[in-house]
């Protein structure tokens, strides 16, 4: 997956399968200066990723900052449980990205 289709998805930094402190400082540092304040999640699909997902959410939540899951092996219905982001496709991505608009908890749907 290209740096732009990483972008689409709104992650901003890659990040296999753990998140170190220092690394996770910078994240939030990158996301400051973008301007978003929001941190985007996309480990490996598995269960290396999935474990590290969870630490990160919960670094990033101690932290007080907006954390969200692209994926995880049972979201999308599991279609894609045991991929990686590298090996999405321009399919894959528009079907995320089309997932990631419609939740209900989107505040264009919070009346």
């Amino acid at each position: 997956m290209s740096h732009q289709q990483l972008e689409s998805l709104g992650c901003d930094a890659e990040i296999d399968h753990s998140l170190g402190e220092t690394q996770g400082e910078k994240v939030i540092c990158f996301a400051q200066q973008l301007g978003t304040h929001c941190v985007n999640l996309m480990f490996n699909c598995e269960q290396s990723g999935t474990d590290g997902a969870k630490e990160a959410l919960w670094f990033f939540a101690e932290r007080r900052v907006d954390v969200r899951l692209i994926w995880s092996p049972t979201m999308h219905n599991g279609e894609f449980n045991g991929r990686q982001p590298e090996g999405l496709n321009r399919a894959d991505i528009e079907q995320i990205i089309a997932a990631k608009s419609q939740h209900p908890l989107r505040a264009e749907h919070v009346p």
